[in-house]
């Protein structure tokens, strides 16, 4: 029986150092965007010190160190400790909080393992190092009820709620594939939260380990390996998966591209030839008004062909020269920032952090943006009497999120009617790309928020 028990916790140790290994490891530009694949780095930890823990219980078996028994032991309990606070950490991670409740509940699982460690250590040291492994019960209530169960059951939380964003953007597989993923965690905080070794107190006197064995015949150790096993298959389906849709998008983008540039070169075309042969006919004309007799019907004609060049130039400003491109939106507004302030007192900074990876918009959705910007920054120097102006860009999963903010005398203290303002354009441009926009005013200046759904 020995020998069974020492290939359960091989291939359970391998099951979990394997995934935590994965998962640690660099998953490449495309992917990371992807929230799971943000905290993967979490669970990591999670698996190489849970995995590691399971091989020192599989160490024990071989009788090879039984003078180092309890040693073991109480490393083997830190090792687990650690493990369930890394996974922890992982489900908090993916919660969608606010940064400032994120960055709180992300002190819980420090704020648990440290206080676990010092009761544990003060027992250790007033009753020796065997007392834990006689006396399971301390570890019992904190690692395995207040650390381990909560850990499973937020992971599994903060997935499903993963997976319902996912399925809105009609990712079908991989909203799929991550409700599975849910489901393996909740499994696995029940199994290594709940079913405890059976002790005289509740719920350990009746939810326990004997009542797997007894019930389904196979030792619980065989289940939590195989939860480990699915775990790590399920994981390396969800970030193929999500690698495989991001080389579509990229595809996408890049044919969107070659479109683009291929109504650039319309518009050069265009610009460079047609436009300077009516110019050259106009010149022409021109000169024969001075030097023949109807000159009424000469003007005429040079009239229609000042107005087509007008037209052509008017078409080619609102389809190509004037055109921006979601690539291109970042460096466009730091090219304008930078012009204003070489000529205005007022300091304008841009903080972006978005990838074409995130999503993708049209050309008319991100020229929209960058003039929706262009005029909050143009409210900013001319009223809002501040010495700075901050324009933030985020890419969420949904969408793109972007603020403008000052620190002057506030929206509230200006004239809403004012048309120089343009917040009715901006209102206008924003309702025409579906986007959110709100104004408001804060402590210390004004805040423009916009949001921008990406497009499918």
């Amino acid at each position: 029986m020995p020998e069974v028990f020492f290939i359960i916790y091989l291939i359970y140790g391998f099951a979990f150092i394997n995934m935590g290994i994965f998962s640690i490891q660099d998953k490449g530009k495309e992917l990371t965007n992807l929230p799971l694949v943000k905290s993967l780095k979490y669970l990591g930890y999670f698996g190489i010190l849970h995995g590691t823990s399971e091989w020192m219980t599989m160490a024990t078996l071989t009788e090879l160190f039984m003078e180092y028994e309890p040693i073991i032991f109480n490393v083997k309990q830190v090792f687990k400790v650690a493990s369930f606070a890394y996974l922890m950490y992982f489900g908090i991670s993916l919660l969608p909080l606010k940064e400032k409740r994120k960055a709180y509940a992300l002190k819980v699982p420090a704020i648990i393992s440290i206080l676990w460690f010092i009761g544990y250590i003060s027992l250790v040291n007033y009753y020796g190092l065997d007392y834990h492994s006689n006396n399971p019960e301390y570890n019992t209530i904190i690692a395995r009820y207040i650390l381990a169960l909560p850990s499973g059951l937020i992971s599994a939380i903060a997935l499903y709620m993963n997976s319902k964003e996912i399925k809105k953007n009609k990712s079908y597989l991989m909203a799929k594939r991550y409700f599975a993923l849910a489901n393996i965690f909740l499994v696995y905080g029940i199994l290594e939260g709940l079913f405890v070794c059976k002790m005289d107190f509740f719920p350990a006197n009746v939810i326990n380990c004997q009542l797997i064995s007894n019930t389904f015949h196979i030792p619980i150790q065989v289940v939590k390996a195989s939860v480990g096993i699915m775990i790590n298959s399920l994981l390396i389906k969800v970030i193929d998966t999500f690698g495989w849709e991001q080389k579509e998008r990229l595809k996408r983008l890049e044919e969107h591209r070659i479109t683009s540039e291929a109504r650039r070169k319309l518009g050069i075309e265009l610009h460079d030839g047609i436009i300077q042969d009516l110019y050259g006919v106009g010149l022409k004309i021109e000169y024969l008004m001075k030097n023949r007799e109807n000159q009424d019907l000469l003007k005429q004609i040079k009239n229609d062909i000042n107005s087509t060049i007008n037209k052509t130039r008017k078409f080619l400003s609102s389809n190509t020269l004037e055109t921006i491109e979601i690539e291109d939106l970042n460096e466009n507004i730091q090219q304008m920032i930078s012009k204003l302030n070489e000529n205005q007192e007022i300091k304008l900074s841009l903080n972006s952090e978005y990838s074409l990876n995130c999503g993708r918009l049209s050309s008319e959705k991100s020229t929209q943006i960058y003039y929706i910007i262009k005029e909050a920054i143009t409210n900013i120097i001319k009223h809002s009497q501040g010495t700075e102006g901050k324009i933030n860009i985020e890419a969420q999963e949904n969408f793109l999120h972007i603020e403008i903010l000052d620190n002057g005398i506030g929206i509230g203290t200006i004239n809403h009617d004012d048309k120089h303002l343009g917040l009715t354009s901006m209102e206008a441009r924003a309702k025409r790309i579906g986007g959110l926009l709100n104004i408001e005013a804060i402590d210390s200046g004004t805040k423009i928020r916009l949001i921008v759904p990406w497009e499918g």
